[in-house]
């Protein structure tokens, strides 16, 4: 994937620096905050899924505070009669970790990544203490024993959120959904929910988390401008999954996201 042209240029206007310096105490702030009151429930909740439900519970009380503190002025919409309630897999096109905290801000979930974002710097150890579930994608036993463990997790109550095009993009399309991950939904009997995440097209180099960017670059940018304008709509569910095999939900819910994106049936 090549690295976009059109990134901001170092000669922006000084304010933009200045801004950059107040507003990143206060996403530090946050950020702190969200994590030590994760770690905290993770001391206080022995049990395995009261665990996940309360960091879940956690983040999304204190996801409308992070968005803030980046500058997301949030739209959500729905043509589907509104969000997801209760257990159930979202499942999302993918452009920036900020789209987590949009739909974080939604309803109570855990999501899905993958083993490698672990141990990435800052990411993995927000994602470690929000519970998320890391998935192995390279070896076909691991997967088959995590598509199971998210599958029982929905059956104990848990909002499953995950981004089939398991990695990021630049905002403009969206990439092939890959299917294993849906055999969970498939498995629980739960509901599968369709979410299209989208960024102005002004706001797409700022806000897309892609090629060699870092979470400290990323996020420099983010905060030097004066503020995106992103949008979360539901567009499809389907309360019975198992009706069809994992390709087929893989590809029914990518056409609905991209239908999304172009405006089809707005």
């Amino acid at each position: 994937m090549s690295r976009p042209a059109d990134r901001l240029s170092a000669s922006a206007p000084i304010l933009t620096g200045w801004r950059s310096l107040y507003r990143l105490p206060a996403v530090v702030l946050v950020l702190g905050a969200a994590a030590v009151g994760a770690w905290w429930i993770g001391v206080v909740r022995r049990h395995p899924i009261q665990r996940r439900l309360a960091r879940a519970r956690w983040v999304h009380r204190i996801t409308p505070w992070i968005t803030r503190a980046v500058g997301a002025r949030v739209t959500t919409r729905s043509a589907i009669g509104g969000a997801p309630t209760g257990a159930g897999m979202t499942v999302s096109n993918h452009i920036s970790y900020v789209d987590v905290f949009l739909i974080s801000a939604q309803l109570p979930v855990v999501f899905v990544t993958s083993t490698e974002m672990r141990d990435t710097p800052v990411l993995g150890l927000l994602c470690r203490l929000a519970g998320c579930v890391f998935v192995d994608r390279q070896s076909a036993r691991a997967l088959r024993a995590q598509i199971q463990e998210l599958a029982d997790l929905m059956r104990d109550g848990v909002h499953i959120v995950v981004f089939p095009e398991a990695t990021t993009s630049h905002g403009h399309g969206v990439l092939p959904f890959k299917a294993a991950l849906f055999e969970a939904v498939r498995l629980s009997g739960r509901t599968l929910w369709v979410a299209c995440v989208e960024y102005p097209a002004a706001e797409r180099r700022i806000s897309a988390y892609v090629d060699d960017d870092t979470f400290a670059s990323h996020l420099t940018r983010l905060l030097r401008h004066s503020g995106i304008a992103p949008s979360v709509t539901w567009v499809a569910h389907d309360p019975e999954p198992a009706r069809r095999d994992a390709r087929a939900l893989a590809q029914w819910s990518r056409d609905e996201v991209v239908a999304a994106l172009h405006g089809v049936g707005q």
